[in-house]
């Protein structure tokens, strides 16, 4: 049997290929509902419409992702559009879709322009990634894209994703971003293709609920674990809600930091070996109900740095707005560090504050155009891999048997995205199950560009 820790896209995932793998499964998830980071909220006072609670995209080259919705009986709902990407910059919005549009940008010099793209290919030029991890990213962006380009473009959007402080991001984040973004591209890049359902990621959730229990797998929400049963370096149970559960397997799914606190004393030194990296950012989401369009950008960056949100993300501008109930939803989400003031800003201020900031954007937005206001806090969402940490990065399978970590900060060099979780979820079946083989401490495997 094994039990995993935690319900969202990567433990259900995993459950899904452990059990074709004749593997018994059971998943425990703390939330009464499943999904986590990829559910839903809903919004009583506009009839029960229900949206994404945080934005996400399924790219037209997520090939993992694509399989799984052929193996669920989804792809035949899955939607294609082609969307339009945008920059503010100097208090004024800039289109950045086309190559035209991209030659056209007024901050930057012919030269510059001409070395940007030369950045982009550079990177789909590099297929082994580990040199990358050694180099601080802005000091290899300047040697490819100059000091211009580096200074008006990269280093505000590097500032606006890591809460100010990028000194200790390798060059691995920018090389994975552009290699994923830039495969959606269609020939002649003149449009990127994204994709969507039109039940947002609950409906994949959904699914693979289903095909989990339709294949013998038992899934309990609303169940805390409050620790992991060790007796002489193995695994021998699960504490949940007071009842004592008979395991030899366990797969915790939850960040590095939540997932040390379920270890007992007799894994001091696996906690030891997880602490080693556990950095996150943590995230502040403002989701705006619009009754009209705010941009025709689904995606709108930031490289003024006047305005402390990373970005402004209109998702109606990819998926219907029929799909929610005929309104617009933007997501003005900012990236936090633990000290951050945004971090701990009540609601009641922070609401204020981000829309005082959206009308230095936008100032003929109207209080009455907004139908609904939302805001979502997550304390560990983005993992931080300082330059040159990569052996720090925990393994799948620990010291103690039949003990295993699987979460987002073992997916470098790639992106936290729907693609890699499920490419990863794959990856660690395969170490689950054969840990019922042999039992050696291995690093988590990385996963390539594809």
């Amino acid at each position: 049997m094994v039990d995993i820790i935690g319900g969202g896209i990567l433990g259900l995932t995993l459950a899904h290929e452990l059990l074709k793998q004749g593997q018994p499964v059971r998943l425990w998830e703390r939330a009464p509902t499943l999904g986590g980071l990829m559910g839903r909220t809903t919004f009583d006072e506009l009839g029960g419409m229900s949206c994404d609670r945080y934005y996400h995209a399924i790219l037209s080259s997520d090939r993992t992702l694509m399989g799984l919705m052929d193996e669920l009986g989804l792809r035949q709902r899955l939607r294609m559009v082609a969307t339009r990407m945008g920059f503010y910059h100097a208090g004024r919005c800039h289109p950045m879709t086309t190559p035209l549009e991209f030659l056209r940008f007024p901050p930057l010099r012919m030269i510059d322009r001409l070395r940007l793209a030369y950045t982009i290919l550079a990177c789909r030029r590099i297929n082994d990634w580990h040199a990358l991890e050694q180099i601080p990213v802005a000091e290899w962006l300047r040697g490819l894209s100059g000091e211009r380009a580096t200074r008006h473009i990269w280093e505000p959007l590097l500032r606006a994703k890591f809460d100010g402080d990028f000194s200790q991001v390798p060059a691995t984040y920018i090389w994975s971003r552009l290699v994923r973004t830039t495969d959606t591209r269609t020939r002649g890049g003149s449009q990127e293709l994204m994709c969507y359902l039109p039940g947002g990621y609950q409906e994949l959730i959904d699914a693979l609920a289903t095909a989990v229990r339709a294949r013998g797998g038992v899934i309990t929400t609303g169940a805390t674990v409050a620790q992991v049963r060790v007796a002489e370096e193995r695994v021998v149970g699960l504490s949940v809600d007071g009842n004592e559960i008979v395991t030899d397997q366990v797969v915790i799914t939850a960040q590095t930091p939540i997932a040390r606190r379920l270890l007992p004393p007799e894994a001091a030194a696996v906690s030891e070996r997880w602490s080693q990296l556990e950095g996150f950012l943590g995230i502040v989401c403002m989701l705006l109900v619009l009754r009209r369009s705010l941009t025709p950008y689904y995606t709108l960056n930031i490289t003024d740095e006047r305005i402390p949100f990373t970005g402004v993300i209109e998702t109606t501008n990819l998926i219907d707005p029929a799909c929610v109930g005929g309104y617009h939803l933007v997501y003005l989400p900012k990236y936090v560090a633990p000290g951050s003031p945004f971090a701990t800003m009540p609601d009641e201020q922070l609401r204020p504050t981000f829309l005082s900031y959206l009308r230095q954007m936008f100032p003929d937005l109207r209080d009455e155009e907004i139908a609904a206001v939302r805001i979502g806090r997550e304390r560990y969402v983005e993992p931080l891999h300082p330059v040159g940490m990569t052996d720090r990065i925990p393994s799948v399978r620990s010291a103690v048997r039949g003990l295993y970590l699987a979460n987002t900060s073992q997916i470098y060099p790639q992106l936290t995205n729907g693609e890699s979780v499920c490419s990863f979820a794959h990856q660690v079946a395969a170490t689950v199950v054969t840990g019922n083989i042999g039992h050696t401490d291995h690093p988590a495997p990385a996963l390539s560009s594809a």
